[in-house]
């Protein structure tokens, strides 16, 4: 192996070296921010859960709140009908 040989082997070598490192640097970082973002959008996603939650709950509630409505509505049209047959005389009288 001459001189010029070894030279060109030993710069090289180095380079090559080298530019594989700042590659896996790059490609470390660009992953990086990567996980950052997922996580950024997994708690974005989270607080949106959270949300859809209070409103599912508000529902229910209103749900709730709107049986009893029609129970009450139910009781007061047949104390409608009781009174109509009390007091309207009816088809033949």
């Amino acid at each position: 192996m001459t001189s010029d040989t070894k030279w060109i082997i030993g710069t090289i070598v180095p380079t090559v070296v080298a530019a594989a490192g700042l590659v896996a640097g790059l490609v470390s970082a660009q992953v990086s921010g990567v996980h950052a973002r997922i996580d950024g959008l997994e708690a974005r996603l989270d607080r949106m859960d959270a949300r859809l939650d209070g409103i599912d709950s508000r529902l229910d509630g209103l749900d709730a709140r709107l049986r009893a409505v029609e129970v009450e509505f139910a009781r007061v049209d047949q104390r409608l009908e009781t009174l109509e047959r009390a007091i309207l005389p009816g088809p033949g009288g």
